[in-house]
């Protein structure tokens, strides 16, 4: 009897116990989640989301937020709700392990669409589906099927299905389609191997009638919808005998519902377009919202020789021919510069011409080979009085317009090439109608916020300049200064690159350009584009609350202020994250939290949000609310994490040499124990105290996570670092160092067991720092800058510009070039100042990177190896700045930590580090795989 009551108390404890907590090891990280998207139906009753896993099949999830009814859908990868509330769609892919084996066979993936009625939660399959497409009012849903191998067509079939009865109409050949904003019309162009079936059609979607708008035995294309779906917008193509290139003509069907006309334009045959030129049909073509212009592009045209020059160049060909050898080395002898003619049968040279007044040099050239070459001027064709303007020129090709096409701001940097630090450029204002063009700016600034924009309506042109907002009436031609007498400051004061400082940001404008919306350090101003009235509209400062716009809809090109104006809002020293309110002039808080809260999305009809929320140890997870007065949880990944022990995070605040303060987040190690010593590896770039509310998921594919080593015994830091002009690295340097410090403050540090690393940027500071404090007893740079002279010569091949703009205007922060400012780059160079590292280095490389030339780490690996000092660098072939192949990344994962682990930690050391890895040894290996997979 004794025994049976201890094995019931027995029992009884193991189930109230909680499940005993373990080690998390390399093995578990394939089970981990993330939430990749997230949507809401308009009615605010059905949430979606997709989890995707790791290692394991990828699932849709669809809950009804009032009912809790919940759907599975595996091997999902995206999908779509209809505006009805009746239906999801979406992508279907393959099984984890079958991706995998088609990723190792290089065998591309066909996928399926699902289609599910939520009310009924009848399922059906599409096979081979590319893509997908509800109508607005989700009555219809257009299926792109996968053309076959064997299909010689140009389109693909397209599968029109009404969802009400599933009845499918078949449209064989489609290139383009889309439906109108009504929903009552599907456009569609058919481009079938028999080009006399070449067609544009218009499908009535409520009587289902079909009319032909256009047809021929040319192609058309680049198909468009006016705004609000009452007219639309095509391409024809043809050719000309007697021109190398394509032509084009502007199609415009307008008026549907009223009057329904087509208009054509044909600038071969309109007086005033010039004999020069043709319509790009690689341009982009816009009907205006009232149906009254269309916009599209245009470019040179190439003529034929004609037959009688072509005959008079073979005449002189033939008679060059036929002359005497003598003669022709008379000729040469008594000119002496006379070039042998090439021969028909000789090669073009490969041979690229690398010239110093080369606007952009031949790699920049290359990379926007396609572009420049397809590169239009800008066009109208008002279709209302049948006329025809240039809005841009060589001298001056690009434009940006008002949301109404009403007006252009042209412009042109051409004759500020080469920008060596920053761009500039001259401004136009174009008026649309008339063709009027006038100058507004000479040699302005060309930033992303500096440059004149058009207001929605045309009404003004917004420029940033002398660290002010300003507004240009296009009416009247005033300039006013909108922001000089609000006593605030614009211009962003925590830039510390060399550049022109830019403003803090814009937020759009209201409805009608009533006004502008621009932010301050912390808060949104709302200014009137007259001049008339500022109004700050937020009290940041008070809290040290940075406000900025959050727009949910993006419907209209302008913010309506009748309803709310949401805004995102950052605790700046809290590193808190949430939502406000502005309604009525009045902000209100939604949330605001210790973590990080993000992906706010709203129903289309309704008051029900959906947003997103995390911290270190709290995995992603997903909230659907009704005007924030409930907040549900819908779903929170990784469930699994409760198994394992688990790390944390806090906010560190120090102060740099220079006596800024400034903070950074620290991540504990997993089932910490207060009293006990232990490991910390410093992770740095430049701002990263944001990242304190951050969750990382392990995994055995990513390098410098976090988590990989806070499981593993570790602490992470991650410092914030600021910057002096001309002293990238020892402003690194003066800012780590004490923030470390600070740290080693707490006790928990072991100072004799503390890494260094990062990535890029990060490697740059990683590799200097070393040369400067023993505090570091190891140290990894993924793709490091060493020698900051010969990288400011280098080039950014992924962009094919020089590295010297970003040393003198970006990250680099030098203020002029290395040759002026020698000794600040070398002083600051890892590679001048090796001599005195005593960390050992690992150094990371693909032989193809594009941002940082891996001839730095040669540079590196050639100094140190000739110093004889602890170093290793690992190249990965044919990789880029961030490792790509699966392969390679769990291969940099496991070789960074085994760096760590040995120095720190006193682990053995594997083979690679204490004698390197021989070629031949290599591919023994390589083979013995070969062999092994055969």
């Amino acid at each position: 009897m004794k025994s049976l009551v201890s094995l019931t108390l027995f029992l009884l404890l193991a189930v109230i116990a909680p499940a005993q907590k373990k080690n998390l090891t390399p093995d578990d990280y394939g089970k981990w989640q993330t939430l990749s998207y997230a949507d809401v139906s308009a009615n605010g009753e059905w949430v979606a989301y997709i989890v995707a896993s790791q290692e394991e099949n990828d699932t849709l999830y669809v809950v009804n937020r009032l009912t809790n009814k919940t759907y599975k859908l595996e091997f999902a990868t995206n999908f779509e709700l209809s505006k009805d509330n009746q239906w999801i769609a979406w992508q279907i892919g393959v099984s984890y392990k079958e991706a995998e084996k088609l990723r190792d066979q290089k065998q591309p993936i066909r996928y399926k669409m699902g289609l599910l009625n939520l009310a009924t939660g009848k399922k059906q399959i599409v096979q081979d589906v590319t893509a997908f497409r509800f109508s607005r009012n989700g009555k219809l849903l257009a299926i792109s099927l996968e053309p076959p191998k064997e299909n010689k067509d140009k389109g693909a079939v397209l599968l029109l299905r009404k969802l009400a009865d599933s009845s499918t109409r078949t449209i064989g050949n489609v290139t383009a389609y889309a439906f109108n904003k009504k929903s009552d019309y599907l456009a569609y162009i058919v481009e079938s191997a028999n080009i006399a079936g070449n067609s544009v059609e218009l499908f009535n979607l409520d009587n289902y009638s079909l009319r032909i708008i256009a047809s021929d035995t040319c192609k058309f294309s680049k198909l468009t919808w006016q705004k609000e779906g009452e007219g639309l917008a095509f391409y024809k193509t043809f050719k000309k005998e007697t021109y190398e290139e394509e032509n084009a003509m502007v199609y415009a069907y307008v008026n549907i519902y009223k009057a329904p006309a087509l208009k054509i334009f044909d600038g071969t045959s309109f007086k005033g377009f010039p004999d020069s030129m043709r319509i790009n049909n690689a341009s982009n073509l816009v009907l205006s919202d009232d149906m009254n212009a269309a916009f599209f592009g245009i470019k040179s045209w190439t003529a034929k020789p004609k037959k009688d020059e072509k005959k008079a160049s073979d005449s002189s060909k033939l008679k060059a021919d036929t002359t005497k050898k003598g003669d022709i080395a008379k000729k040469t002898d008594s000119t002496k510069s006379v070039a042998a003619a090439p021969k028909k049968e000789d090669k073009l040279a490969a041979v690229d011409v690398w010239h110093w007044k080369d606007t952009e040099i031949q790699p920049r050239q290359k990379m926007t080979y396609t572009q420049d070459k397809d590169l239009s001027l800008h066009a109208v064709w008002n279709i209302d009085n049948n006329s025809y303007f240039q809005l841009s020129k060589d001298d001056a090709p690009y434009a940006s317009y008002s949301d109404n096409r009403k007006i252009a701001v042209v412009y042109t940097n051409k004759k500020y090439k080469p920008a060596f630090k920053e761009d500039y450029a001259d401004y136009y204002l174009v008026n649309t109608r008339t063709g009027e063009q006038k100058l507004l700016f000479e040699k302005m600034l060309a930033g992303f916020f500096t440059a004149p924009q058009p207001s929605t309506e045309g009404k003004y042109v917004v420029y940033f300049k002398d660290k002010n907002w300003w507004s240009y009436n296009t009416t009247t031609g005033q300039a006013i200064n909108l922001t000089e007498k609000t006593g605030a400051t614009f211009w962003n004061t925590r830039d510390d690159h060399p550049a022109t400082k830019p403003p803090y940001g814009f937020g759009g404008w209201l409805k009608g350009d009533k006004e502008l919306l621009v932010y301050d350090e912390y808060n949104v101003w709302a200014l009137n584009p007259d001049g008339k009235g500022a109004r700050k509209l937020t009290d940041g400062e008070k809290e040290e609350i940075q406000y900025r716009v959050n727009r949910l809809d993006f419907e209209d090109p302008f913010i309506d202020d009748t309803k709310p104006i949401y805004l995102s809002a950052y605790g700046d020293k809290s590193k808190k994250f949430g939502y406000y309110k502005l309604e009525k002039n009045k902000v209100s808080k939604l949330l605001f939290e210790d973590a990080t809260i993000f992906r706010l999305s709203k129903a289309k009809d309704a008051n029900v949000f959906t947003y997103s929320k995390q911290d270190y140890n709290i995995s992603p997870e997903l909230y659907v609310t009704e005007n924030f007065t409930d907040n549900k949880k819908i779903v929170a990944t990784n469930p699994q994490q409760q198994n394992y022990y688990w790390g944390k995070s806090e906010l560190v605040s120090f102060t740099n040499k220079k006596g800024k303060p400034m903070q950074g987040a620290l991540f504990y190690p997993a089932n910490y124990e207060p009293g006990k010593k232990y490991p910390m590896i410093v992770y740095i770039y430049e701002i990263l105290s944001n990242t304190v509310h951050m969750y990382t998921s392990p995994s055995v594919r990513s390098a410098y996570n976090t988590t990989n080593y806070t499981t593993n015994g570790y602490f992470i830091f991650r410092p914030d670092i600021v910057y002096d002009i001309n002293e990238p690295g020892t402003s690194a340097v003066d800012c780590v160092v004490p923030a470390v410090e600070e740290v080693l403050k707490t006790g928990m540090i072991d100072k004799d067991k503390i890494g260094l690393m990062g990535h890029s940027w990060g490697a740059y500071q990683t590799s200097f720092i070393i040369t400067q404090t023993n505090l570091f007893k190891a140290a990894c740079a993924g793709a490091p800058l060493t020698d900051l002279i010969s990288m400011s010569l280098s080039i950014y091949w992924n962009s094919g510009t020089p590295d010297q703009k970003i040393f003198e205007t970006s990250q680099g922060r030098f203020d002029g070039p290395w040759y002026d400012r020698m000794d600040a780059h070398m002083r600051n160079s890892p590679m001048f100042n090796a001599d005195k590292i005593k960390t050992p280095l690992l150094v990371a490389f693909g032989d193809k990177d594009g941002a940082v030339d891996w001839h730095q780490g040669i540079e590196m690996y050639g100094t140190m190896r000739r110093m004889e000092k602890e170093h290793v660098m690992l190249v990965y072939a044919d990789e880029n700045h961030g490792l790509a192949k699966k392969e390679n990344q769990i291969d940099y994962q496991k070789r960074q930590r085994e760096w760590f682990d040995h120095f720190l930690l006193g682990k053995p050391a594997p083979a690679w580090i204490t004698e390197g890895t021989s070629y031949q040894d290599k591919m023994k290996a390589v083979e013995k795989e070969n062999k092994s997979t055969q």
